[in-house]
């Protein structure tokens, strides 16, 4: 072979990955009218949801975790029908084309300085399901804070500045430091609060809700859809919400 000659390689990198999460960005003018109706319908005349929930949000007066009324009002109706579609886009990207989703219940929650949600994941009511946040309002106090996962593709917070505070924690598998220099993939993942944005993912996924500590609200939505096989009855599913 020449000195200077050029040795020209094929390659593919192939992944398997443990979990698909979705992001969409809803439009601004439908989160605006949203928080409208929140704080219009919603937090005025909508019983506590606090009971069915594992979240620590009380140390505000206002701190709250409150029933959409997701299958009851206009307001609920419409906000099912985005979350369906972008549901079943997310089941189509990820090879489940022959299923479908419909969400069944969804609930408001207002965090405030001090408040959390520790470790957890959602049940549903059929054997497969998806779980979803929607961002409606952020405060300055997280806004202003970098992405971890912006720091040359830093996961572990002992390389990186350690604030997340506010942030969404996501964990799928036991995999420390010590593994992670051993090439084994990363299976925590911190995603950084952004008003409009819109996470899917299965029900199975352990996650949690880091405190903040500083003025404002941190305002979302959280929702659960079943699955089913396309083709099934109306009535089947009507019967599982």
């Amino acid at each position: 072979m020449e000195e200077n000659q050029e040795l020209k390689l094929d390659f593919k990198l192939n992944s398997k990955p443990a979990v698909h999460v979705f992001n969409v960005t809803i439009p601004q003018i439908f989160i605006d009218e949203m928080n409208e109706y929140i704080d219009n319908e919603v937090i005025p005349n909508n019983p506590s949801y606090a009971d069915l929930l594992v979240g620590q949000i009380r140390q505000n007066k206002k701190s709250a975790q409150l029933d959409y009324k997701l299958l009851e009002t206009e307001s609920g109706k419409k906000l099912k029908g985005i979350l369906d579609s972008c549901s079943n886009l997310y089941l189509q990207q990820i090879g489940f084309g022959d299923k479908i989703a419909d969400v069944y219940e969804s609930w408001t929650i207002h965090s405030y300085a001090g408040d959390y949600n520790p470790m957890h994941d959602h049940g549903v009511r059929t054997t497969a399901g998806l779980s979803m946040i929607m961002y409606l309002k952020v405060p300055e106090c997280i806004e202003k804070l970098e992405n971890p996962t912006d720091k040359a593709g830093s996961v572990y917070l002992n390389n990186s500045s350690g604030e997340v505070d506010g942030f969404t924690y996501f964990n799928w598998g036991s995999v420390g430091t010590r593994m992670y220099k051993m090439l084994y993939p990363a299976a925590e993942s911190y995603v950084k609060p952004q008003v409009g944005q819109l996470i899917i993912f299965p029900n199975w996924l352990k996650h949690a809700v880091m405190p903040f500590y500083g003025d404002g609200e941190r305002r979302t939505i959280s929702a659960n859809a079943n699955i089913f096989e396309k083709d099934a009855p109306l009535e089947t599913i009507e019967r599982w919400r």
